[in-house]
């Protein structure tokens, strides 16, 4: 469990999202808006699973470009090689560019669902915080020392090893698994085939 905490606290991306949270909570508890906004604020906890299912499976599953290039460095960094090696603690966190990338987008959407861009720092901060969480728990399942308190959190973790090493084409969720339930592509291994491209998804095998 200690090395989960190290791994976790030890890692750029944390202390960054750290505090850019801290900072959120803080503009919009002192400018008086999360009393107004308050159920933005769960707005990215609530669609979570589905938002989950999506990206991992439409967007971290993309498929490899074939041309050499930035591009296709940016894609083994963000999902592909994490496959490839899944004990590797660098590929297990998601990188800054993709981050930044994202997030900027996050912000904007917000500002104009809610044509304000201190209000949109409500839903921007519950995106931060939950960000957060799922970091925790995709590291929580790639460490062998880590051992799961509750039948759920076993069936969260079997699940997302199975995504890695029996059948990558179901179990999409990380943080839950509602998303998979929901669209049916929540299975066990006795279920599902063995795929023989678990570790070289969407064409990447260098």
């Amino acid at each position: 469990m200690q090395s989960v905490f190290r791994n976790y606290f030890s890692h750029s991306t944390i202390y960054g999202f750290f505090i850019m949270a801290v900072f959120g909570v803080y503009f919009v508890l002192s400018n008086g808006l999360m009393y107004d906004y308050l159920f933005w604020f769960f707005i990215p906890i609530i669609l979570a699973p589905f938002y989950e299912w999506y990206v991992h499976k439409f967007q971290l599953h993309r498929e490899l470009t074939k041309k050499e290039g930035w591009y296709r460095r940016y894609q083994i960094v963000l999902h592909h090689g994490h496959h490839k090696d899944p004990d590797n603690i660098k590929l297990q966190f998601a990188p800054w560019r993709y981050l930044i990338y994202t997030y900027v987008q996050v912000y904007l959407l917000y500002s104009l669902l809610l044509w304000s861009f201190p209000a949109a720092m409500v839903p921007f901060t519950g995106h931060l915080i939950y960000h957060l969480w799922y970091e925790w728990i995709h590291l929580a399942h790639h460490s062998k020392e880590y051992k799961p308190a509750t039948v759920i959190g076993k069936k969260l973790r079997d699940a997302h090893m199975s995504h890695h090493f029996h059948n990558e084409n179901y179990n999409w969720g990380i943080t839950n698994m509602i998303g998979d339930y929901f669209f049916g592509t929540l299975k066990d291994n006795k279920s599902i085939k063995k795929s023989t491209s678990a570790k070289s998804i969407a064409g990447y095998t260098d």
